[in-house]
């Protein structure tokens, strides 16, 4: 399993830090994890392309994680696959369904593809599995269709994506002992922002939950300060690190 951070910052794009977006590698198969708005260009810089994705996961239809879908649907129709994925499945909450069915309708054969089609399945909470990797999906507090996603491969390895979203039971339960914890960072305990986590709701979960690794990322220009960072209290035999722009993981 193989983790590139694509985008780390939050809803305003910085110098440092691009919209929310990452690429995580299973056995060989290609997954996109959101795709905010430069995630594209991100991935270029990474060596693949929209042809090398085989599935994308929202996780929830925020415009800072999901704009570049449009894009992804131009480019399959009017580039040329390269013999790689010719169909692209699309993983998310029902809404996003009403999303893509209104790009249809606005744009129409410019990005609908009958030889290389696109696929959207509509995700709940539960568990699925596909060929290289089982599928545990709960529902995040953050908005209505927001989702968390916990994969884990054929080794046993997890890893929790959770998007944007608020403490609760069900993020505590998803991140129950996961080898990589991939979550976002976006509130001070001074001003705390509803729907996001802050230094002490994190403290909270990592006590709860004892991952070996977590990930901090949809960084802003305040939690990406050390001084705020250290304000987490990391237990014994827990690992905190904040993403950085095309960072890549290995596990």
């Amino acid at each position: 399993m193989k983790l590139t951070v694509l985008g780390s910052g939050y809803f305003i794009p910085t110098k440092k830090r691009n919209n929310s977006g990452y690429l995580l590698q299973i056995d060989n198969e290609n997954l996109l994890l959101d795709s905010g708005p430069g995630v594209l260009r991100q991935l270029i810089k990474t060596g693949y392309s929209v042809w090398d994705i085989s599935k994308i996961f929202y996780s929830h239809l925020h415009i800072d994680h999901l704009a570049d879908l449009l894009p992804i649907l131009f480019i399959r129709k009017y580039s040329q696959p390269q013999e790689r994925n010719s169909e692209l499945s699309i993983y998310s909450h029902q809404d996003l369904n009403r999303v893509i069915t209104g790009y249809e309708g606005l744009f129409g054969r410019w990005i609908l593809n009958e030889k290389h089609p696109y696929r959207f399945h509509s995700l709940e909470s539960g568990r699925s599995t596909f060929e290289h990797f089982s599928l545990r999906v709960y529902q995040a507090v953050h908005t209505e269709q927001s989702l968390m996603y916990r994969f884990e491969d054929a080794k046993g390895t997890s890893l929790l994506y959770t998007g944007d979203t608020e403490l609760s039971a069900a993020l505590i339960e998803a991140a129950e002992g996961v080898d990589v914890l991939v979550t976002e960072f976006s509130s001070i305990d001074e001003d705390p922002k509803p729907g996001h986590l802050s230094p002490a709701k994190i403290s909270f979960l990592l006590d709860k939950c004892r991952p070996k690794l977590t990930i901090l990322s949809h960084l802003t220009p305040e939690t990406e300060q050390r001084a705020v960072i250290a304000q987490i209290k990391i237990p014994p035999n827990c690992v905190v690190e904040a993403a950085e722009d095309l960072k890549t993981w290995e596990f």
